[in-house]
């Protein structure tokens, strides 16, 4: 192609503007075991970091291994992976480089701006992954409840799991501190820790065996039978083949150099038998310490180990107090529950009735050193208190409605009752007065008499009770002998009692 002179500056520009939009990523799942593939990807983004780039691009990949891989791709997208195999029998265990290189084709004339990145990959002699722990689908770290069943699972990397699938057989064993419970096939053991606040260590060898079958053999009946010859002859001296002594490997140098420790080691390994730990036989690379590293090329191996710590869960809460108020009453409860330490609480309110789902969480909880707390609130209407109570292996929630309700205003007892007394008293007191009277008015009865004990005269001056009485006493000692019953009285008409009043 050729460019008119003017134009080579604008051309070269623009080259050169169009490569500085670029950014690269390189991701490898390393590590892997020697002998798995290895898979990589590389990403071209624009200069936001977000979006693919768009146009021609070539990769060009290599690693520093030897014998060292490349690969060379030409495409039109701004993704492209490299797969490279390990030979165990080629290449060692160790860290090693992967880089990218990549440019751009500008008007299909020319690839520039090349731009590279690189990231570092291990090779391991074993499988690589980890140890899973669950209890009720939930995933255990470091500590482990006492109220579930633990599973324990190997999760190997994917680059690791393809290759081990490929073996005739995969076992695994497995321990609880040192104690050895079997063969399981799966890569999977389940186990009950019922002690709480106590620490286990829990380990695993994955065993992957690659050794071929053997061919089937067949035994072809002879139908011929053999000549015998009477001829003797000597026999040609025969020269041995040259025998070669083969280098040992570095893992058979490790095995006989700790062979005597390591079977000061494995005498750790037990075995339950008849309901009785005893001292096993059998050795194992890795388990416990121990320091043997086995020499079978045709096998791969994958130790995995965790070290937990056993809790009591949350349970058994009480929630004490009365939660029916009156208005204007103050709510007033306390929280009692068991389990292990390090306990939290949380505390929220819900308008009206709430059923708890389970699923709630709070944002900030309260460390508690026992599990006993109040909850004291002031509420006017209806309402639900949710609490939360939480530990390292569980979380509890639960929930106590509050009534809120009204009492009719009544008048008060000292209104009624002193007045009520006070009208008993009354009535009591007139009746025992009127009683009283009409009981002692005899008493009082005087008899009034018409006594006349004089003459009436018609101009008699008007004398007084007093005067009268003291007259008519007079006369009754002065008057004349009472005369018989068959006589008839002959008083004076004016003798007789004068008016009382």
């Amino acid at each position: 192609m050729n460019l008119p002179v003017f134009l080579v500056p604008i051309f070269l520009s623009t080259i050169f503007s169009l490569g500085t939009a670029f950014e690269l990523k390189l991701v490898c799942d390393g590590p892997i075991i020697l002998g798995a593939t290895l898979n990589c990807t590389t990403k071209i983004l624009n200069d936001d970091g977000r979006n693919l780039a768009s146009g021609n691009f070539r990769y060009f990949w290599w690693d520093d291994a030897i014998p060292t891989n490349s690969k060379t791709t030409e495409t039109a997208g701004s993704i492209d992976t490299w797969q490279v195999t390990y030979n165990s029998s080629i290449h060692k265990p160790g860290q090693y480089t992967i880089r990218v290189d990549v440019c751009k084709w500008i008007l299909n004339l020319i690839c520039t701006y090349e731009t590279s990145a690189g990231t570092f990959i291990t090779l391991t002699e074993n499988l690589n992954g980890q140890m899973i722990l669950s209890q009720n689908d939930s995933y255990r770290d470091t500590y482990v409840s006492t109220r579930q069943t633990l599973k324990n699972s190997i999760k190997l990397k994917q680059s690791d799991q393809a290759y081990i699938s490929t073996a005739q057989s995969v076992i695994s064993y497995w321990f609880v501190d040192c104690v050895y419970y079997g063969v399981i096939t799966n890569m999977s053991f389940n186990y009950n820790f019922t002690k709480p606040e106590e620490n286990h260590l829990i380990e695993a060898l994955v065993v992957g065996d690659f050794t071929p079958l053997p061919p089937p053999t067949t035994v072809a009946p002879s139908t011929t039978t053999p000549k015998v010859s009477t001829t003797s002859t000597t026999p040609k001296p025969t020269t041995s083949p040259t025998s070669t002594t083969k280098k040992p490997s570095s893992k058979q140098k490790r095995a006989v150099k700790n062979e005597s420790a390591s079977n000061e080691t494995q005498s750790n390994i037990k075995i339950w038998q008849n309901g009785t730990l005893v001292p096993y036989n059998g050795t194992f690379p890795y388990v416990c310490n121990s320091t043997i590293i086995t020499t079978d090329n045709k096998k791969v191996y994958g130790y995995f180990r965790r070290v937990i710590t056993t809790k009591e869960p949350v349970s058994n809460i009480t929630v004490s107090g009365n939660n029916w108020l009156k208005h204007g009453d103050l709510l007033s409860l306390n929280i009692n529950c068991k389990g292990s330490q390090k306990m939290q609480f949380c505390v929220f309110i819900k308008d009206g009735l709430y059923n708890v789902t389970g699923n709630e969480t709070c944002e900030r909880y309260i460390d508690l050193d026992k599990c006993d707390f109040p909850i004291k609130r002031y509420f006017n209407t209806r309402k639900t208190i949710v609490i939360i109570i939480k530990n390292d292996v569980s979380i509890k929630v639960t929930s106590v409605a509050v009534t809120v309700y009204k009492v009719k205003q009544q008048a008060q007892l000292s209104v009624i009752v002193v007045p009520v007394a006070f009208s008993l008293v009354a009535v009591v007191t007139i009746v025992f007065g009127v009683a009283y009277y009409l009981q002692n008015r005899s008493r009082f009865i005087v008899e009034v008499a018409d006594f006349d004990f004089g003459q009436q005269y018609a101009d008699m001056e008007y004398k007084t009770f007093k005067d009268r009485l003291k007259d008519s006493i007079i006369n009754a000692f002065t008057r004349d002998p009472m005369p018989s019953g068959s006589d008839a009285p002959l008083w004076p008409p004016g003798h007789k009692y004068g008016s009382m009043t």
